[in-house]
């Protein structure tokens, strides 16, 4: 019995040096696979870190690419709207001149007036143009823009191709103080009914028509003395026409070029027709008039 009992006990030694055996291999085992995991986990992570610096160079590049696409698609925009002024002007003016030839079979178109091509006019023009502008709006760039979306095409234009003798100012008239006055009345009636700024593109399609037809029946004729019928058939600027003439400056010889020249010529002689326009007394008569 003694000798089973050894045995016995030697065959559990046995056992137990062959489990400790195993548990050292799947010791070293596991921690070769630990390696292993290790060494996948970091160059995973490198992958990965080489994906995402490469998505954000690619989302840049896309956000570079959307900027120059908004840009040429904002550029075509302007284009169109100046194209479709312009030629919805054209096509109300030869209306109005095939009514009047049908009323009147022997209609002929009157002779042009003579030019003036003097730059000092157009120069003392646009000078008491923007004096009365700037005196109505003050910071109101909104409702500026809005004026300039009528001015521009109806006036403007018109001033700088000196072939209408009437619409070229010498000097300042004598209406511009009331004309100033019932700007300012009306652009508190705008501002009144207007919750927000004028260049929202609800608030523009709402109230850009009312600013537009303050111009043309009340300012512009108490200004020159008589009302033009042009000025029925004169399309304003869109919204996104006279924002891009306020923030595409570089842009504004290509997309407004009458304008441009206007105020080219008034920048050369803005000095000289300063004094001789009466621009500059009346801007002194205003100040006094609002200091009492």
């Amino acid at each position: 019995m003694k000798d089973n009992l050894v045995l016995t006990i030697n065959s559990l030694r046995n056992n137990l040096l062959s489990l400790r055996g195993k548990s050292i291999k799947i010791k070293t085992s596991l921690e070769s696979l630990d390696t292993e995991v290790d060494a996948l986990a970091a160059a995973l992570k490198r992958k990965i870190t080489h994906v995402s610096v490469g998505l954000e160079n690619l989302n840049g590049e896309i956000d570079k690419t959307d900027a120059r696409f908004d840009k040429m698609l904002s550029d075509v925009e302007v284009y169109k709207a100046k194209l479709e002024r312009e030629m919805g002007r054209e096509v109300k003016r030869l209306e109005k001149e095939l009514e009047l030839a049908r009323k009147n079979p022997v209609f002929m178109h009157p002779p042009e007036q003579e030019t003036d091509p003097e730059s000092l006019r157009v120069a003392s023009t646009i000078s008491i143009l923007e004096c009365i502008v700037r005196s109505i709006c003050g910071s109101a760039d909104d409702f500026r823009l809005a004026s300039y979306s009528f001015l521009f095409p109806a006036v403007f234009e018109r001033v700088v191709r000196a072939d209408e003798e009437a619409y070229l100012l010498d000097t300042v008239p004598s209406s511009a103080l009331t004309v100033i006055q019932r700007g300012r009345e009306y652009l508190e009636w705008v501002r009144s009914e207007c919750d927000t700024h004028l260049t929202d593109p609800n608030a523009w399609e709402l109230f850009s028509p009312f600013v537009s037809d303050w111009w043309r029946n009340d300012a512009l004729p108490l200004l020159y003395g008589a009302r033009d019928e042009q000025w029925d058939t004169d399309e304003p600027l869109a919204l996104v026409e006279v924002l891009s003439w306020q923030d595409d400056v570089a842009g504004r010889p290509l997309n407004f070029s009458p304008v441009w020249d206007a105020y080219e010529i008034y920048s050369k002689y803005k000095d000289e027709v300063y004094e001789s326009s009466g621009v500059r007394a009346f801007e002194v008569k205003m100040f006094s008039f609002q200091s009492n």
